[in-house]
């Protein structure tokens, strides 16, 4: 009865130590080394994502509205629902969602976010250059004559 105790025990230890080999797998000092984004250990392109509209943050009045653009649409819409949690006190209004235009249109949108694209996403008489962010840009849109 003994041995039986002993082995279930034995077995028991392995199993809870299982889960910790990913965990001694990375070094420590990276382990305790605190994250800059919420996601940085979830995906570290989220992370950039994050960091993109953070640095963004700075150029976008509050109270204003803008929009987020980006080549994927998938990033896009990621970077649309994280801007709820970083650009606060502004109203984000999507181009797209989840790939189809939108209704209500971030065509209205006083600012642009664009993520990822080499160049303006509108004619240069429409967008005025604000800010070169790590990752994108940020524009404003100029008012109609």
């Amino acid at each position: 009865m003994t041995r039986l105790r002993l082995a279930w025990l034995a077995g028991a230890a392995v199993l809870a130590l299982f889960p910790l080999w990913r965990f001694f797998a990375r070094p420590l000092r990276e382990q305790l080394r605190l994250p800059l984004t919420p996601v940085d250990r979830v995906d570290g392109a989220r992370a950039r994502q994050w960091q993109f509209l953070e640095e963004s943050r700075a150029h976008v009045p509050p109270k204003s509205s803008f929009t987020v653009l980006a080549e994927d649409p998938d990033v896009e819409m990621a970077l649309y629902m994280m801007s709820y949690g970083v650009l606060l006190d502004t109203l984000p209004l999507p181009t797209r969602y989840y790939g189809n235009p939108t209704a209500y249109s971030g065509r209205e949108a006083k600012y642009v976010l664009a993520f990822g694209l080499p160049e303006a996403p509108e004619p240069a008489d429409r967008l005025r250059l604000v800010a070169r962010v790590a990752g994108g840009a940020v524009y404003e849109r100029k008012s109609p004559r």
